[in-house]
C-alpha cells in the first residue's frame, strides 16, 4: 500500500470521535509504545484452562497463536486449546479474526471480561496485537520459566493501532566488540517487544569482519581477529594503551540464517551492513590487493577512529565486493543492503596514480558551484566515491535489491535509488527527502546510544556526547511544518548502538536501554499523541519487563539528576527525577538522605559550599541509588563574565536533562557552582591556544564593591588531546572595569602524570581587598611535543601550545 494511502487510513482511524487518547490513561495500561487509539473498558479477562483459542485458516496467523499458547503454557502453566468459532459463545476465548481493510501493520484489540478479539488484515498486525496483549498481562509473562500466580488477568480495553513510520529500527555494531550469538537473539526480542521491525546488523569494520564469506576465507581467518584492544578513552593516553588480549569472533552462515529466520518470525527484517569504501581495514588486512598500496602489510585495527586505508576503486575490488554481496544477499532476503559509505578519507585516492587516472577517465572535476542537494562544493575525489557507491547500487539493483548508506553518500552526487540514513544531524535526511529520495532519520544528537545518558562523573566511559532519555524521547523526525516531500520520503527512525566502549552484554544493555524504548515510541506513536509524563508513568512497567528478561538497563530513571541554573539573579539548584509520583529527599551536609530528609519542592539558591545528596522515595522506600554532588557557592556563582579568546568546541555544562551541551548561555560551565572532573570533557570549557595566545583573560563584574581574598580555579591535564593544566594565574581588580590594578599572582608547580586525564583544582590566597571587577589572567601549561606527547595528526607543529580546559572559576 502506498504511503500516502497508509497515512490517510491512519488519519481516519485516529480522528473519529468518541475515543480517549492513551496518553491520558497512564495507570493500568503500561503500554510501550503508546497505542494511537485506546479506550478503557471496565473489568478484566482471566486466563484459565477453560480459555479457548479461535483462529482463521491462515497458517501464518496460526503460527502467531501457536507462539502465544506456547508462552502462556510455559510461564503460567495454563493450557489454552483451539476450538471452533461457535464455542466462543459458551466459553471465554481469544479470537483471531482476519478482516479486510487494515493497513499491513494495523490491528484492533478488544479485551472484555468474556473474550479477547484481535482483528487485522495481515500477520504483522496480529503479531503486534499479541505484543500489546503481553504488555497488558502481569510482567511475569516475560520470564523464561514457570511463574506461580493465583490469577492471570488482562485489563479490559479497546485499542485501534497502527505505526507512524514504516521503518522502525535499531542498529547493533558487533565489530568493535563482538556480541555472542545469544545476545543477538535477546536484542531481537527487545525489538519485538517494542514493535520495532528492523534489525540493522553492522557486520564489517576496521576492527573486525564478523560474517563468514565462503569465497574469501581469510576475511574470518584474519579479519575477525585483532591482537588487542585499546584501553580507556581514545584521547586519554598517548602513546595509546592496549589490553594485550586477543579479541575475535564471527557468525557462520548457518548462524546468520537462523538469526534471520528468528527475526522474521517476529516480523523483523534484518538488514546487513557491509562497509565500503571506508572502514574496510579488516578486509584489507585479509586481502591487501584491495587497497591502493597492495604491497603493504596491514593489520586489523586495534583502536578506534577513521583510517586512511580504504578500498581502491579498481576492477579487482568491485569483483570482490560483488562476490561478497552475492553471499550476503543469499543470507539476507531484505529489500535493503546497507553499504555504509561514511567517513571515507580520500588521502589514499589522492595519492594513487590509478585513482587519479580513473578520475580523469570519468571526467570528474572539483565543483565550482555548490551542489543543489546539500549546498556544498564537492571535490573530484568525493565524486569518485559517488561513482563507487553508484556502481555498487547498480549491481544490487540488478539483483532486485536497494541500498541504504550513511549521509556521506550525498557527497559528490547521490546514487539514483539510494536511501539515506541521516546521522550527522538532520540536514542530510531532509535534503535527501527534498530531492525525492527516501531517508531514515538517525541523528547523533538524539539517537546515538553510545553517548552518555547520565552524569558522566559516575557513568561508564562512553564515546562522549550527552543524550538523556528525555532528550531522545523529545526528538520528532518529521517537523510538524515539514513540506510534502519530507513527509512522504522520511520513512522512519533508527537508533544506533556503536560498541567501542561496550565490552560485554551488560554494557550493551546499559547503553541501549531504556533509550531504545523512547525511539520505539517515537517511531510508532503519532507525535501529537506522545507525552513525556505519560511515557515515564508507563516505563515503570516496562522496566519490570526488562528485569524479567534480564536486560541490564541504565537505572538513571530511578535516580535524581542534579543541576544548577540562574533564575532571576541567583544561581539555583534544580533536582529532577523521571520516576513518576516519586518524592525527592535531600541533604546538603553529605549525610545519606532518608524519608525524613528535606523534601525537594522547588529550586533553591546555592549559598556557600554544600555536599548535596539526593534520592527518590516512593512511600517510605528509596527506589534508586543516591545521587551526590559537591557544589560551590561563591561571590561569582551564576554571574556572567567575558573571556578572551573565544570559547572553543566544549562550552560547558547543560541546563535541564533535555538540553544540549553548552545550552546554559548564562554560566557556560565556569560559574555554575559545579567543578570539572576526570571522567569526561562534558563539564569543561575549552580555549584553543597558539603561538600568539598563551593565556585566557577572564573578567567578571561582582555587581558592587566587595572584599575578595581567594580565587579557586579548575583546569585539566590530558596531553594526548593537547591539554595541559594552567601553569599560573594573575589576579587584578578594578572599580570601573577599565583600569585594573595588580592584586596577586602565583605559579602552579606540580608533578604531572605520565599520561591519562586528571582534573586539578588550584587556589591563590591574598590579603583581603575591595573590588567591583575582577580580572584573572590564566596561563596555559606550556608546549607539547608532536609525536611524543600527542599523536602527529593533531597538529602540524613540532611544538604546540597546550590548550586550556577550565572549570570551575570561584572567587571568595
Amino acid at each position: 500500500m502506498k504511503k500516502g494511502i497508509y497515512f490517510l487510513l491512519l488519519l481516519c482511524m485516529f480522528t473519529s470521535p468518541g475515543y480517549i487518547l492513551a496518553k491520558e490513561v497512564t495507570h493500568g495500561y503500561n503500554l510501550v509504545p503508546l497505542p494511537n487509539k485506546l479506550t478503557p473498558r471496565k473489568g478484566t479477562f482471566e486466563l484459565t484452562d477453560k480459555t479457548l483459542v479461535i483462529v482463521s485458516d491462515a497458517p501464518s496467523v496460526k503460527t502467531i497463536s501457536d507462539a502465544l499458547i506456547s508462552r502462556i503454557q510455559k510461564v503460567t502453566g495454563i493450557s489454552l486449546k483451539y476450538a471452533d468459532k461457535e464455542k466462543s459463545f459458551h466459553y471465554p476465548a481469544i479470537i483471531f479474526s482476519q478482516q479486510r481493510g487494515y493497513a499491513k501493520e494495523a490491528y484492533k484489540l478488544m479485551v472484555s471480561p468474556k473474550n479477547i478479539t484481535i482483528e487485522a488484515s495481515e500477520p504483522n498486525g496480529f503479531f503486534y496485537a499479541v505484543q500489546t496483549l503481553y504488555q497488558l498481562m502481569p510482567t511475569d509473562i516475560y520470564a523464561n520459566k514457570f511463574v506461580s500466580r493465583k490469577r492471570w488477568d488482562i485489563s479490559a480495553v479497546e485499542i485501534e493501532d497502527a505505526p507512524r513510520f514504516a521503518y522502525r529500527g535499531l542498529m547493533l555494531d558487533v565489530c568493535r566488540h563482538y556480541a555472542p550469538i545469544e545476545y543477538v537473539y535477546k536484542f531481537i526480542d527487545m525489538l519485538a517487544l517494542h514493535k520495532m521491525n528492523v534489525f540493522h546488523w553492522h557486520l564489517t569494520e576496521d576492527q573486525g569482519w564478523r560474517i563468514e564469506i565462503k569465497k574469501y576465507p581469510k576475511l574470518t581467518e584474519v579479519g575477525s581477529k585483532r591482537p588487542e584492544t585499546l584501553e580507556g578513552y581514545y584521547y586519554e593516553n598517548y602513546p595509546l594503551v592496549f589490553d594485550g588480549v586477543e579479541h575475535k569472533g564471527y557468525y557462520t552462515q548457518e548462524q546468520i540464517r537462523e538469526v534471520v529466520a528468528y527475526a522474521a518470525s517476529k516480523y523483523i527484517t534484518v538488514i546487513p551492513e557491509i562497509e565500503m569504501p571506508g572502514h574496510a581495514l579488516a578486509a584489507i588486512a585479509s586481502y591487501p590487493q584491495l587497497s591502493c598500496t597492495p604491497d603493504s602489510t596491514y593489520k586489523v585495527a586495534t583502536s578506534w577512529g577513521v583510517f586512511e586505508q580504504v578500498y581502491c576503486p579498481k576492477e579487482e575490488t568491485f569483483k570482490f565486493l560483488e562476490n561478497v554481496l552475492d553471499e550476503v544477499m543469499d543470507l539476507f532476503p531484505s529489500q535493503y543492503i546497507h553499504i555504509g559509505g561514511d567517513e571515507c578519507p580520500k588521502t589514499a585516492w589522492k595519492n594513487s596514480k590509478y585513482c587519479q587516472n580513473l578520475i580523469n577517465q570519468l571526467g570528474l572535476k572539483d565543483d565550482s558551484i555548490p551542489s543543489t542537494v546539500d549546498g556544498r562544493k564537492h571535490s573530484k575525489e568525493e565524486k569518485l566515491q559517488s561513482y563507487f557507491i553508484t556502481r555498487i547500487e547498480k549491481y544490487l539493483n540488478s539483483k532486485g535489491r536497494n541500498i541504504i548508506g550513511w549521509d556521506e553518500i550525498l557527497e559528490g552526487g547521490l546514487a539514483p535509488n539510494a536511501t539515506v540514513m541521516s546521522w550527522r544531524g538532520v540536514e542530510g535526511g531532509l535534503n535527501a527527502a527534498k530531492a525525492g529520495h527516501n531517508a531514515i532519520m538517525t541523528p547523533g544528537a538524539y539517537v546515538y546510544l553510545d553517548h552518555y545518558q547520565e552524569n558522566p562523573e559516575f557513568a561508564p566511559t562512553t564515546i562522549g556526547g550527552y543524550t538523556t532519555l528525555k532528550r531522545t524521547y523529545g526528538y520528532n523526525p518529521v517537523p510538524d511544518d515539514a513540506n510534502e516531500l519530507v513527509q512522504e520520503h522520511v520513512i522512519g527512525l533508527q537508533g544506533n548502538v556503536w560498541t567501542e566502549y561496550m565490552q560485554n552484554n551488560d554494557r550493551r544493555d546499559y547503553q541501549a536501554f531504556p533509550r531504545a524504548v523512547a525511539i520505539a515510541e517515537t517511531a510508532w506513536t503519532l507525535n501529537k499523541n506522545k507525552d513525556w509524563s505519560s511515557f515515564c508513568a508507563r516505563m515503570k512497567g516496562d522496566f519490570k519487563r526488562m528485569d524479567a528478561m534480564h536486560v541490564k538497563a541504565c537505572r538513571n530513571f530511578f535516580e535524581v539528576n542534579i543541576n544548577t541554573h540562574v533564575e532571576g539573579e541567583e544561581l539555583k539548584v534544580f533536582l529532577e527525577t523521571y520516576y513518576p509520583e516519586g518524592e525527592i529527599r535531600y541533604t546538603i551536609n553529605g549525610n545519606e538522605p532518608t524519608v525524613n530528609s528535606a523534601k525537594y519542592t522547588q529550586p533553591f539558591a546555592l549559598n556557600g559550599n554544600i555536599d548535596l545528596r539526593a534520592a527518590v522515595f516512593y512511600g517510605k522506600k528509596r527506589v534508586g541509588r543516591i545521587s551526590s554532588k559537591k557544589l560551590y557557592g561563591n561571590l561569582i556563582t551564576g554571574k556572567a563574565y567575558t573571556v578572551t579568546p573565544h570559547v572553543g568546541w566544549m562550552s560547558g555544562d547543560v541546563f535541564g536533562e533535555n538540553d544540549v551541551l553548552g545550552a546554559d548561555s548564562t554560566t557556560l560551565g565556569l560559574t555554575n557552582g559545579k567543578r570539572g572532573y576526570n571522567a569526561s570533557y562534558t563539564p569543561w570549557v575549552n580555549f584553543n591556544m597558539n603561538k600568539k595566545c598563551h593565556e585566557v583573560t577572564f573578567i567578571v563584574d561582582l555587581g558592587h564593591s566587595q572584599s575578595i581574598s581567594k580565587v579557586v580555579l579548575g583546569s585539566l591535564f590530558n596531553p594526548a588531546y593537547l591539554v595541559l593544566p594552567s601553569s599560573g594565574i594573575i589576579v587584578e581588580k578594578s572599580n570601573d572595569g577599565v583600569d585594573f590594578k595588580h592584586v596577586a599572582q602565583q605559579s602552579f608547580h606540580r608533578q604531572l602524570p605520565k599520561n591519562g586525564r586528571k582534573a586539578y583544582t588550584d587556589s591563590i590566597a591574598f590579603t583581603s581587598t575591595k573590588a567591583r571587577y575582577v580580572k584573572l589572567i590564566i596561563k596555559n601549561g606550556g608546549t607539547l611535543r608532536r609525536g611524543v606527547d600527542f599523536r602527529k595528526d593533531l597538529s602540524d607543529e613540532e611544538f604546540t601550545q597546550a590548550n586550556l580546559y577550565l572549570d570551575e572559576v570561584e572567587i571568595y
